[in-house]
């Protein structure tokens, strides 16, 4: 046994080799030679291993998954009898131990409960309990258990009972749905504790499913008991374990000082800081951003009030007619209602009274065609 676990200590330090891997399995194979020869039999369930009593004379045998469905709730090959609150189940130990750190510990030997064969428990919310034994028979999920009706109750019973595999999906599902199950009544201290909430922006923040200041909102609706003494101890390891404040904007942060001034004070200066430099960043961000934008809505107002004028019509006093300023500054001759020929080689003829010689076509020479020209009145 002392072998096999120095074999095991040395693998953190040293590379895996043949000889190496060949040792351990030695040390695993004497270990269960061991185990055997006392009466004890080992079952390797995912990737975990669980010892029961070994019986020659029974038929049952541990499976995994769907298989294991079968005997929930089934007085064959059962030892326990067990009532959850006013429900009562048919169980068997080597299920019970292989999920729930509870029954693991009651039922190993140290508690009268491992020979009685009726046990008591009462657990803090009834209603769930055949789907979390599905659970920890099978270590499938039923999808009802992380409804927005039951969580709240699965999170109770299965952190009662010591179900953290069932509680890190709980966690997962909650992260993902926070907004709407944050809010709820039930989310506070008494119903879900610390380490939950710490699973759940553990969990959000690896999966990437928080935007900016949603770890600080929800710390906040967790709505923690205010303690008078140590202010909000839990409160306060939460946001400065998980550096919800490294990623918060100044309007969540000015929230957050309004719903609890008091938790802040508790803070070290230092937590602040972060913020403080994010803040003077984002206001020389936004800073830069009006110039840019002013420097913008200049030159398009200027823009406009050069297409303005270039656009108002002037008229002219010999032939009263209208005629787009640009016409006259442009080398078009394409003016509609306004009377003049244009010849080859020669230019533009305006009110046959003048032709301008040019190449191609330009408009007549205001100042010996036009005494002056009036803005359009209408």
């Amino acid at each position: 046994m002392e072998d096999f676990s120095r074999c095991l200590n040395s693998t953190e330090d040293v590379v895996a080799s043949g000889q190496l891997v060949d040792e351990m399995k030695e040390g695993l194979n004497s270990l269960i030679s061991r185990l055997s020869s006392i009466g004890l039999t080992v079952h390797v369930l995912q990737n975990r291993a669980v010892v029961t009593e070994k019986d020659e004379l029974r038929t049952f045998n541990v499976v995994d998954g769907e298989a294991a469905l079968q005997f929930v709730n089934q007085p064959e090959h059962a030892d326990k009898l067990i009532c959850f609150n006013s429900e009562r189940f048919y169980c068997h130990t080597e299920y019970l131990v292989l999920r729930s750190q509870y029954f693991r510990a009651l039922l190993n030997g140290a508690y009268r409960e491992t020979n009685m064969d009726v046990i008591s428990i009462h657990l803090p919310t009834p209603g769930n309990v055949e789907a979390i034994l599905h659970f920890m028979y099978s270590g499938i999920v039923d999808g009802g258990l992380l409804e927005t009706t039951e969580i709240f109750s699965t999170i109770q019973n299965a952190n009662f009972l010591g179900v953290d595999e069932l509680l890190e999906k709980a966690a997962e599902s909650f992260s993902s749905r926070w907004k709407i199950l944050a809010f709820s009544p039930l989310f506070r201290r008494s119903i879900v504790d610390s380490e939950f909430v710490g699973a759940i922006l553990e969990l959000g923040t690896k999966n990437d499913v928080f935007n900016v200041g949603d770890k600080l909102r929800i710390v906040m609706l967790w709505n923690e008991e205010e303690d008078q003494e140590s202010n909000f101890p839990e409160s306060s390891r939460l946001l400065v374990e998980y550096r919800c404040l490294e990623n918060t904007g100044i309007a969540d942060l000015e929230w957050a000082l309004d719903k609890k001034p008091r938790l802040f004070n508790s803070l070290q200066q230092s937590e602040f800081r972060v913020v403080y430099q994010r803040a003077i960043q984002d206001s020389s961000r936004v800073s830069e951003k009006m110039r840019a934008n002013e420097d913008k809505i200049k030159n398009l107002s200027q823009c406009v009030r050069t297409l303005t004028r270039q656009l108002e019509d002037v008229r002219c006093n010999r032939c009263q007619l209208f005629l787009p300023r640009a016409a006259m500054k442009t080398r078009t001759c394409i003016v509609s209602r306004h009377p003049g020929e244009y010849v080859v080689n020669k230019g533009w003829s305006c009110c046959r009274q003048l032709i301008k010689r040019s190449k191609g076509c330009k408009p007549v020479s205001l100042s010996r065609h036009c005494i002056s020209l009036n803005p359009r009145s209408r």
